[in-house]
């Protein structure tokens, strides 16, 4: 039975079913080839909504699940574009598994966990768990922090070799996790990639077969070894410590654009650990100076970040007569508020007395 965002059977009596035919006509291949039983990866949503009105007057019904479908075909088309775009030359013959950086590490280890989840649900007959797991590390881990990691080791001629070869393999092995739910799209990417680096593997740690089609290439085998729970710890914590920075950015309404000084009190061993890993920090959250220590102090006119064990301090962050004004203009705005609704109140009371009405359940006196 087809059932609607909210458990109902789709029927012409409620009106709550999807025409194919219209849908895929609007809104092209992208969202017919997203899987629209297991996205997405939140709570239910109210499953159907109208739309406009079709050409010959009927009321068409969509769902917001087909709008994340979309965005995520979207997400995937680019990204592997803007990969493929930096893929051109990769020799898997110049990997060096003694050279990978410590993000090469952490994807390599999201990789591995994320292929075990995917391989296991899908021999127990689950198909949400593992389809959230690689939208998960697709969308979070490699497009929002491998990728933006490795743009400027494209321009290292020491570190582009490993860069390419870790990009290649990580895209190969998504596409091939992500084909049994996006057939169509993965395919077509699958085959440019062949013509961009037709050889991919990483010497030492990971063999590929090459497959000339998605749909016949082997389903990726286990790479447990390379999980690292040490390795995604550390950059859980470079992590957490942008999110921070790029949370008091949006608060207190600096530019992107605006390099920071941060400082961050900590233990001393995640402190070392901070330290040593700086440039991450200092590249993706642009910063101008990044330190931390067990004793770092607070600065005057910083905005702070607690996280755990850390204390995040942004240098220069409040402006201290804006941020006066700020406070000054919302008590102000909060008392009149308050006013207005002592005088609404008493507006109410006077009425009531007037004409003598009472509140529900009030017995009448005298």
């Amino acid at each position: 039975m087809i059932q609607d965002g909210e458990g109902r059977k789709m029927s012409k009596s409620l009106g709550n079913g999807i025409d194919p035919s219209s849908q895929s006509t609007a809104t092209a291949q992208t969202r017919c080839d997203s899987p629209l039983p297991v996205w997405p990866p939140t709570p239910r949503i109210s499953g159907c909504r109208r739309a406009d009105d079709a050409a010959d007057g009927r009321v068409e019904n969509t769902s917001p699940k087909l709008d994340v479908g979309r965005n995520f075909c979207n997400k995937l088309w680019n990204a592997s574009r803007f990969a493929m775009m930096n893929l051109e030359g990769t020799d898997p013959a110049l990997f060096d598994k003694t050279k990978l950086a410590i993000t090469d590490k952490w994807i390599l280890s999201r990789l591995a966990r994320t292929i075990a989840e995917v391989t296991d649900g899908l021999d127990a007959f689950k198909y949400n768990e593992p389809l959230n797991a690689i939208y998960k590390f697709f969308w979070n881990d490699f497009c929002d922090w491998y990728l933006e990691w490795a743009k400027p080791r494209m321009f290292d001629a020491p570190q582009k070799p490993i860069a390419q070869n870790v990009l290649a393999f990580v895209l190969d092995q998504t596409l091939r996790l992500l084909h049994p739910f996006v057939p169509f799209i993965t395919e077509g990417i699958f085959q440019k990639l062949n013509e961009i680096a037709p050889t991919r593997g990483l010497k030492g740690i990971a063999e590929l077969n090459g497959a000339k089609a998605l749909v016949v290439a082997d389903w990726p085998k286990r790479i447990d070894a390379l999980i690292n729970e040490q390795i995604e710890q550390q950059i859980d914590n470079i992590q957490t410590v942008v999110r921070c920075v790029r949370d008091i950015r949006s608060k207190c309404n600096i530019p992107p654009s605006s390099k920071l000084v941060v400082s961050v009190n900590a233990p001393q061993d995640l402190s070392v650990i901070l330290n040593a890993d700086a440039g991450l920090l200092c590249q993706i959250a642009n910063l101008k100076e990044f330190i931390a220590s067990l004793s770092a102090p607070k600065p005057k006119n910083a905005a702070a970040a607690i996280a755990g064990q850390m204390q995040i301090y942004v240098h220069d962050a409040i402006d201290v007569v804006a941020e006066r004004k700020r406070l000054t203009k919302q008590k102000s705005n909060r008392r009149s508020e308050k006013r207005h609704r002592s005088k609404t109140c008493q507006r109410k009371l006077y009425k009531q007395g007037k004409t003598g009405s009472r509140r529900p359940g009030q017995r009448k006196t005298g």
